[in-house]
C-alpha cells in the first residue's frame, strides 16, 4: 500500500479528515487484516511499514496525535505524554495510554486509551505545540515530579535543567520550579516534587548517568561530584561522569550507544573509539585513582552494582 494518503505532517490516515473517501477507509481498514497497516485507534491507521520503522517514543508521539485528533474537543496532553512531545526523557518505558488534563468539575473519564488528570491548572501553563495543546515545559515538570517514581523524575529534571541538553523552549531552573511548586499551596506531590527538584542537577549528561546517581543515593553510598575535569596528557581534558575525589575512586556509566550512536562516534569507528576509552581510563588510574564501570545490567540489577561499588571501596553511609 502507497503513503499517499497519509497525512505528510504527521504520517497517519484519519478516517474523518477532510476528502477521505468511504471506499478509502475501508481500504485502510482491509490493510490491517492483511498485514500491511496499524491501527493506531479507532479511525487512525498508518502503514505496517511505517510503523515498524519507528522507535518507541515515535510510536508513543503517534498515539498521542491519534488521540487529539479524535477526541471532540481539543485535549490538553499532559504528564509523561507532555514530556514525550518537548522531548524530555524518563526513566522507564512510554506508557501504554496517553495523559490528558481536565478541570475538576469535569465529567471526563480515563478510558479507551486515555488518562484523565482531574486537577486544577491555569491556561497561561498551556501552549500550542506543533498543534497541539500541550502542558508547559516547567508544568510538565511538576506534574511529573509529583506523581511518577522519584528516579523517573530526575531523569526528566537533570535534562530539563541541563543548558548543554535541554532546547530553549525546555530549559528552565529550579528556582522557578520550587516557586512555581510553593504557589501550588499543598497540592497532593508536593514533597516528593520538591525532593527530586532538589536531587536535581544541571550537569548530569544523560539518562543513565541521572539514573546512575539516584540508584547510588539509594543504595546508601556518598553522592558523587559530577563531571569533574582531568588533564588529558595529550592537549585538553577529560571529564568523568560521576567521581569521589577524597575517595580517589572514578564511576562510569557505559551505555551500548557511546560505541555505536553517530553523535558519539564522531565518525570514527568504533574500534577507536573503545581504543581512545582505554587510554583516558589507563590516564585516569595513572593519577592514583579507581575507575568503576557499569551499564543498563546493573543498572537494573542494584545488588550488582552495589557489590561493584563495594569493591571499589566506597563505603555505605546512610
Amino acid at each position: 500500500m502507497t503513503d499517499d494518503r497519509l497525512d505528510p505532517r504527521t504520517g497517519l490516515f484519519l478516517v474523518k479528515s477532510i476528502g477521505v473517501t468511504d471506499a478509502d477507509a475501508r481500504q485502510f481498514r482491509r490493510s490491517v487484516d492483511l498485514g500491511q497497516g496499524a491501527r493506531l485507534r479507532r479511525g487512525v491507521f498508518t502503514t505496517a511499514d511505517r510503523w515498524a520503522r519507528l522507535g518507541a517514543r515515535e510510536r508513543y508521539l503517534d498515539r498521542i496525535r491519534a488521540v487529539v485528533a479524535t477526541r471532540r474537543h481539543d485535549p490538553v496532553v499532559s504528564h509523561q505524554s507532555a514530556a514525550a512531545l518537548w522531548g524530555i526523557p524518563l526513566s522507564s518505558a512510554w506508557p501504554p495510554t496517553v495523559h490528558v488534563l481536565a478541570v475538576p468539575a469535569s465529567r471526563a473519564r480515563s478510558k479507551n486509551g486515555v488518562f484523565v488528570h482531574r486537577t486544577p491548572f491555569d491556561w497561561d501553563e498551556i501552549v500550542e505545540l506543533d498543534g497541539v495543546l500541550v502542558t508547559s515545559p516547567a508544568r510538565t515538570l511538576l506534574d511529573l515530579a509529583r506523581t511518577v517514581s522519584f528516579e523517573d523524575a530526575v531523569v526528566a529534571l537533570d535534562h530539563a535543567i541541563n543548558p548543554r541538553r535541554a532546547t530553549p523552549e525546555v530549559l528552565v531552573y529550579p528556582e522557578e520550579l520550587s516557586e512555581r511548586l510553593a504557589r501550588c499551596g499543598s497540592l497532593r506531590g508536593s514533597v516528593q516534587a520538591q525532593r527530586a527538584i532538589d536531587f536535581a542537577r544541571p550537569n548530569a549528561d544523560n539518562p543513565g548517568e541521572s539514573r546512575s546517581r539516584v540508584a547510588i543515593f539509594e543504595l546508601g553510598f556518598p553522592d558523587p561530584e559530577l563531571q569533574v575535569r582531568h588533564p588529558n596528557p595529550r592537549g585538553g581534558w577529560y571529564f568523568t561522569d560521576v567521581e569521589w575525589p577524597r575517595l580517589a575512586t572514578i564511576g562510569e556509566f557505559d551505555g551500548k550507544g557511546k560505541y555505536l550512536k553517530e553523535e558519539f562516534l564522531r565518525g570514527r569507528p568504533p574500534g577507536d573509539v573503545v581504543y581512545d576509552e582505554k587510554v583516558r581510563e589507563d590516564h585516569l588510574r595513572a593519577e592514583g585513582f579507581t575507575v568503576v564501570r557499569w551499564g543498563w545490567a546493573e543498572l537494573a540489577d542494584r545488588a550488582a552494582l552495589s557489590r561493584l561499588l563495594t569493591a571499589a571501596g566506597l563505603p555505605v553511609i546512610r
